[in-house]
C-alpha cells in the first residue's frame, strides 16, 4: 500500500477502528498499513506509526501481546458555559495562557473586567485537548447569598464523572480522594469561577494531564492579572455590538465606561438603535474629568443610566431580580416572584444587557445583582415573599408524586399558586432543574418558608443520599424555626438531621437528634415518625427491646388515627425486632401481617421490604427453600427501583442463605453484587452483612472477611453485625475469649437471634458436649431448624 505517511496514518487508525476494544495482530497491521511492501524492519516502523497515532488521537491504544488495541474513550461531560459571540480583545493574554500545559491557571483582576469571559474563551479553544471533559462551576465567592461550598462543587464534579448522586461521599476528604481517582490518566479541564483560595485546593484536579483554569478578584499565585481593555479592543466590542456614532463620541463612551468590558457592554445595548449624544450628556452628569473615573463608577454609572431608560414594569422585574438566592432562575419562578406574566419585560431587560437568558433560564451577573438588589423596596421583598411561597408548594407537589411516602411535620399553606405535576418523571425533572436553587431557599428565606421548605425536601434528600445538602438544609431550618420559636418546625428539620446521622452510621447523634425532635412535637403523626426512626436505630444498636417498645408505641398511634399504611410498616419494624430477639414465629407472623397490607394497598416498595425480612424469618427458621424463594422475589423487586439501601440489604441476605444452602457459586454471585451496590452508594450496613455471608462461602478466607466485618460494624455502632461477624471469626480462629465476649454481649443487648450460633460455635472450639446441648436446646426453643440440626451433627461427632 505505501503511500505518504499521514496516508499510512490514516490506515493504521482505520485498521485499528475497525475492530475497537479487540486485539489486532501486528501482521495484520503491517498488511493493511504498506500492503505487499512492507519496509525491512516492519515491527520498528509500525512502533514508530503507532507513537505518532497515539499523539494525534483521543482514544487509547494499548499494546498487547501480539498487536495493538484500540480503546475508544466515551466523550466526556461539558458544562463550560456558551462562548461569548462578540468576545474581542485579549491576543496577548490567551497566547500566553494557552501555551500553560497542565496545572493551574489563575485569572484575576477587578470587577467587571471580563476574567470568566476570558476563562470561557480560554476553555474552549482548550476543549480538544481535554478530550475526557470540561468541568465548571460558579462558586459565587463575591456573589449576594450563600457561596458555593467545596463539597457542593464537588459533589457536581463527581456527578458529572459518572458517580451516582447516592455513590457521593459525606466528608471533603472522602469526595477529594474520589474526585482524583475518577480524574487518574485522564485528560479533564476544571474551571472555577469567582473562587477564593480557601475554595480552591480542594476542588484541583492534581493529576498529570489535567488543567484548572481559576478567576477571582483575589490574587493568586502564578496569576494573570487582567487589566481593563485596550483601546483597540474597546472599539471592536462596540463595533461587534454594532453600536454607530462618530469616532469622538465611541472614544468617550470608552473612557466613561472606564475601558471595562461589563460597562461597554451595557452602554453598547443603550446606543445601538441610536441617541449617542443624549446617553453620553446623561452618563458625564457633573463629572469634570471623565479621564478620572474609576471603575466601580464608571460601571455603576451605566448600571443606573439602563435602569432609568427601562420601562417601570422593567424596573420592578429588574428589582425584583436582583433578590433571589440562586445563581439563575427560571420563567415559571420570575413569573411567581412578579406576580403576573413578566415575559415582555425579561425581554427588555435581555435588550438592555442586564439579563442574561442562557436556554431558559435567566442570570445576572453578580455586580447587575447587587445594583438590582440594592435599589429594591419593601414592596420587592413581598414579591420575594411570594416567590418562596411558590418554591415550597411546587416542591412538595413534586417530591410527594416522586415520593409519595413524603409526610410532613409541619403545616404550611399549600393553597396558592403553584406548578403540578402529570408523571412522576416530569416532577423528578423539575426537581433536578430546581434543586439548588431550593437548597439556597432554604439557607436565605426567613420563617416559616425555610424550616417548611426543609420540611418537605426531607424525604427527597434522603432518598436521594444528597448528603451534603442535608446538613445545609436542615441546619438552616433549624436555625430560622429556632428563632422563630416554631416548635414544629424545630421538630421538622431535628428529625432531618436525625435521618441525616443514621445514614451515616452516627447512630447516638441520630438518637439524640430524635430525641430532641420528640421535644417539640406535638402531632401524633410527627410522634409516629420520630419514634419509628428512634426505633430503627436501636435496632442497629442491637438494642432490641428498645426497638420493639417503640414499634409498638408506633402502632399504636397509626391505628388510633386510622393510618393503615403506617401501621403496615409499624407491624413490619415490629416483627423484626421480634426475630432480633429469637422469637421467630412471633416475626414471622408479624411481618406477613405487614406483607398482605402492602399487597393489599399497592405498595411495591413496602412489599419488597417485607419479603426481605420474610426471607431471613424463613432462613432462621430453617425454611431454606422458602427462604430463597422470597429473597429472590425481593431483590427482583428492589433492582426494579431506585431503592439503593434495600437492595444493598437483600442481595446481603441472599447472598447469606445461598452460603447455608452449599450454593457457592450463586452466593459469591450475590455478594459481588451487593458489594458493588453498598460500596458505591457507601452502605456500610450492608458491607458487614455482605462480609458476613463471604465468611460462610469462602472457609479459607473467614477469619479474613468476618474481621473486616467485626472492624466495620465496631466503626459504625452496628452491634447485630458485629455479632454475627464475631461468631464466624472465632470460630474460625479458635478464640474461645471472643466467643464468651460476644454470649455476653448477647445477654445485654437481649440480641438472642445469634445465641443458639454463638453457643454452637463455642461447642466447635471447646469440644463441650455440654455446650452443644445447650447450643441444641436454645436453638429447639427458637425454632432455628437449621442450627438445631448442625448441634445434633455436632453432639453426634462428640459421642463417636
Amino acid at each position: 500500500m505505501g503511500g505518504t505517511s499521514d496516508n499510512r496514518l490514516r490506515a493504521l487508525h482505520r485498521a485499528l477502528a475497525e475492530r475497537p476494544n479487540e486485539p489486532v495482530l501486528s501482521a495484520d497491521l503491517i498488511r493493511e498499513v504498506w500492503g505487499d511492501a512492507p519496509p525491512l524492519a516492519p515491527l520498528p516502523a509500525l512502533r514508530t506509526l503507532v507513537k505518532r497515532l497515539r499523539r494525534s488521537i483521543p482514544d487509547e491504544i494499548v499494546t498487547d501481546v501480539s498487536g495493538y488495541r484500540l480503546k475508544v474513550r466515551t466523550p466526556g461531560p461539558c458544562q463550560l458555559p456558551a462562548d461569548l459571540p462578540d468576545f474581542v480583545g485579549r491576543t496577548d493574554e490567551l497566547a500566553r495562557l494557552e501555551g500553560c500545559g497542565e496545572g493551574l491557571v489563575a485569572i484575576t483582576g477587578a470587577p467587571g473586567v471580563g476574567k470568566t469571559a476570558l476563562a470561557v474563551q480560554l476553555a474552549h479553544r482548550l476543549r480538544e485537548r481535554y478530550f475526557d471533559g470540561q468541568l465548571y462551576v460558579n462558586l459565587r465567592a463575591f456573589a449576594s447569598g450563600a457561596p458555593v461550598t467545596a463539597e457542593q462543587a464537588l459533589s457536581g464534579f463527581l456527578r458529572a464523572l459518572g458517580v451516582p448522586q447516592s455513590a457521593v461521599p459525606v466528608s471533603l476528604a472522602a469526595q477529594i480522594d474520589l474526585y482524583r481517582a475518577k480524574l487518574d490518566g485522564k485528560r479533564v479541564l476544571v474551571v472555577l469561577d469567582n473562587a477564593v483560595e480557601d475554595l480552591i485546593e480542594p476542588l484541583l484536579p492534581n493529576a498529570p494531564g489535567c488543567l484548572a483554569i481559576v478567576t477571582s478578584r483575589h490574587d493568586l499565585p502564578g496569576q494573570l492579572r487582567l487589566d481593563v481593555l485596550a483601546d483597540d479592543a474597546a472599539h471592536d466590542l462596540l463595533t461587534n455590538m454594532q453600536v454607530k456614532g462618530s469616532p469622538e463620541e465611541r472614544a468617550e463612551l470608552v473612557r466613561l465606561c472606564a475601558h471595562l468590558p461589563l460597562a461597554l457592554r451595557i452602554a453598547g445595548a443603550n446606543v445601538v438603535h441610536g441617541h449617542f449624544e443624549d446617553y453620553l450628556d446623561e452618563l458625564r452628569g457633573d463629572r469634570l474629568d471623565v479621564l478620572e473615573i474609576d471603575g466601580d463608577a464608571a460601571v455603576r454609572a451605566t448600571f443606573d443610566l439602563s435602569y432609568r431608560a427601562l420601562s417601570d414594569e422593567a424596573k420592578r422585574v429588574f428589582r425584583l431580580l436582583g433578590l433571589p438566592p440562586g445563581a439563575d432562575i427560571g420563567l415559571d419562578a420570575v413569573t411567581a416572584l412578579a406576580g403576573r406574566d413578566p415575559e415582555p419585560q425579561l425581554d427588555e431587560l435581555v435588550r438592555a444587557g442586564l439579563v442574561d437568558h442562557v436556554g431558559v433560564r435567566y442570570q445576572l451577573h453578580d455586580l447587575i445583582r447587587l445594583f438590582a438588589a440594592d435599589t429594591a423596596d419593601d414592596d420587592d421583598q413581598r414579591g420575594l415573599l411570594d416567590m418562596y411561597g411558590w418554591y415550597l408548594r411546587t416542591a412538595f407537589n413534586a417530591i410527594s408524586l416522586a415520593l409519595p411516602e413524603t409526610v410532613l411535620l409541619t403545616e404550611p399553606d399549600l393553597d396558592g399558586a403553584a406548578l403540578t405535576f402529570a408523571a412522576r418523571d416530569e416532577a423528578l425533572v423539575w426537581l433536578e432543574e430546581e434543586h439548588s436553587n431550593l437548597v439556597a431557599a432554604v439557607l436565605s428565606a426567613p420563617s416559616p418558608y425555610a424550616q417548611q421548605l426543609a420540611d418537605a425536601m426531607r424525604v427527597y434528600l434522603h432518598m436521594g443520599r444528597f448528603e451534603i445538602d442535608k446538613a445545609l438544609v436542615f441546619l438552616a431550618g433549624l436555625r430560622t424555626a429556632r428563632a422563630a420559636g416554631d416548635r414544629a418546625g424545630q421538630s421538622a428539620t431535628l428529625f432531618g438531621l436525625g435521618m441525616s446521622a443514621w445514614t451515616r452510621g452516627a447512630y447516638r447523634d441520630a438518637l439524640d437528634d430524635y430525641a430532641e425532635a420528640l421535644d417539640y412535637a406535638e402531632a401524633p403523626i410527627a410522634v409516629a415518625l420520630i419514634k419509628n426512626a428512634a426505633g430503627l436505630v436501636h435496632l442497629e444498636l442491637g438494642e432490641t427491646t428498645l426497638a420493639g417498645d417503640r414499634f409498638a408505641e408506633v402502632l399504636v398511634l397509626r391505628r388510633a388515627i386510622g393510618d393503615e399504611r403506617g401501621a403496615g410498616g409499624a407491624l413490619m419494624n415490629l416483627g423484626i425486632s421480634y426475630g432480633a430477639r429469637g422469637e421467630l414465629r412471633k416475626a414471622a407472623e408479624y411481618i406477613q401481617e405487614s406483607k398482605d397490607i402492602a399487597e393489599r394497598l399497592g405498595m411495591v416498595n413496602q412489599r419488597a421490604l417485607t419479603l426481605d425480612n420474610l426471607s431471613v424469618a424463613y432462613f432462621e427458621l430453617g425454611e431454606l427453600d422458602r427462604a430463597l424463594a422470597t429473597s429472590i422475589e425481593s431483590v427482583d423487586l428492589h433492582a426494579g427501583r431506585d431503592q439503593r439501601r434495600a437492595l444493598a440489604n437483600a442481595l446481603a441476605t441472599l447472598a447469606r442463605i445461598h452460603a447455608e444452602r452449599g450454593e457457592t457459586a450463586e452466593g459469591l454471585a450475590a455478594a459481588e453484587r451487593c458489594f458493588a451496590v453498598a460500596k458505591d452508594a457507601e452502605l456500610p450496613k450492608a458491607q458487614i452483612d455482605c462480609l458476613v455471608a463471604m465468611a460462610v462461602l469462602e472457609p479459607s478466607r473467614a477469619a479474613e472477611h468476618a474481621g473486616e466485618a467485626v472492624e466495620l460494624g465496631r466503626k459504625i455502632g452496628y452491634e447485630p453485625g458485629v455479632i454475627t461477624a464475631s461468631i464466624l471469626l472465632a470460630r474460625a480462629t479458635g478464640s474461645v475469649e471472643l466467643i464468651d465476649e460476644v454470649l455476653g454481649t448477647i445477654r445485654e443487648t437481649d440480641s438472642f437471634m445469634d445465641h443458639s450460633r454463638a453457643l454452637l460455635a463455642r461447642a466447635h472450639i471447646t469440644g463441650s458436649d455440654e455446650t452443644a446441648r445447650e447450643a441444641l436446646a436454645a436453638a429447639e426453643a427458637r425454632g432455628q431448624a437449621k442450627v438445631a440440626a448442625d448441634a445434633r451433627e455436632l453432639l453426634a461427632t462428640l459421642r463417636a
